[in-house]
């Protein structure tokens, strides 16, 4: 949910790879279980705020059966759980926002606060040491919402700086872990691409998912991002499968910004279906920052009704 733009607004620069046909599978194209489509409320995040239910209607009525919230948008989580149900939605999982802060990300959505004042809060409220007051609260929302899995969306640079900070970022992780998993729920943590860049000898993603247990810390692969990071999602797939069980869904253009499902580089057949093998059970389409997000919404959708 929280992306890059904290760091550099205008994330997404040249770079992504494309991803074609790999040698890791390379019939995985025609092979595709139909899977429920979703969407991460993020996307339409603007038009939530307008029109909160008339935004939530209009996602179903494009076709949408699954969502992923965030926290419960700084509202009572019992007042969304009804407009779910109302338009036959169901979450299956939700980012972590914890107490005020999705009212101050919301600011910053709207540019009435900037980056680095929101990235301070950010880092202050879900620093890694207080993890287990953010999961707990989280856990108690997604009992109302009715979620199955809790996820930590970002890694921050400071996070990764040395090898003792990344040892104490996968403890918490292994907390968080252990916290969900006796609350009969499923930890998660989603990647973006800095946490692929190599440093001091290590490349911090990997020591996440070498250094925490697998068991009770599960993965949720953002396509786009881990292709903007030069790596090959098909490898990862393969290499750790039944460690992924959500995936985010957008597109890159030629030069790595941000694109609608179906419409870039990216080779959704053969990635889906690779996704599918490796056992993930949820796909959200995502848009990170549109002009018009109910288009890129509903045309992602049209696109993946034809792949999925």
């Amino acid at each position: 949910m929280l992306r890059r733009e904290f760091l550099q607004l205008t994330a997404a620069a040249a770079g992504t790879a494309a991803v074609g046909t790999s040698a890791v599978w390379p019939r995985l194209a025609q092979a595709a279980a139909h899977r429920p489509i979703g969407l991460q409320l993020f996307t339409v995040m603007a038009n939530l705020e307008q029109d909160f239910e008339g935004t939530l209607k209009t996602v179903a009525q494009i076709g949408y059966k699954e969502v992923e919230t965030i926290g419960a948008f700084g509202r009572d989580p019992k007042v969304v759980r009804g407009l779910l149900d109302k338009y036959g939605l169901v979450t299956p999982s939700q980012h972590l926002v914890p107490g005020k802060l999705y009212e101050l990300f919301n600011q910053f959505v709207q540019h009435k606060v900037s980056g680095p004042e929101i990235q301070k809060l950010w880092q202050q409220t879900m620093a890694i040491e207080r993890i287990k007051p953010v999961i707990e609260e989280g856990i108690e929302r997604a009992k109302i919402l009715g979620q199955k899995y809790i996820c930590l969306q970002i890694i921050w640079p400071e996070q990764m700086a040395t090898r003792e900070l990344m040892d104490e970022f996968c403890k918490g992780l292994n907390l968080a872990g252990e916290l969900c998993a006796k609350a009969g729920m499923v930890f998660n943590f989603h990647n973006h691409s800095d946490e692929f860049k190599p440093i001091n000898g290590y490349v911090p993603y990997d020591l996440i998912v070498k250094n925490t247990d697998p068991k009770t810390v599960k993965l949720e692969m953002d396509l786009y991002w881990i292709s903007h990071a030069g790596q090959d999602p098909l490898k990862y797939l393969a290499d750790n499968p039944g460690r992924y069980k959500q995936c985010h869904l957008k597109d890159s253009t030629p030069s790595g910004d941000f694109e609608t499902v179906g419409k870039g580089t990216l080779n959704f057949p053969v990635l889906l279906a690779a996704a599918q093998k490796a056992g993930i059970e949820h796909f959200y389409v995502e848009f990170d920052r549109s002009t018009d997000p109910m288009r890129v919404t509903r045309d992602s959708y049209e696109y993946l009704k034809t792949v999925m």
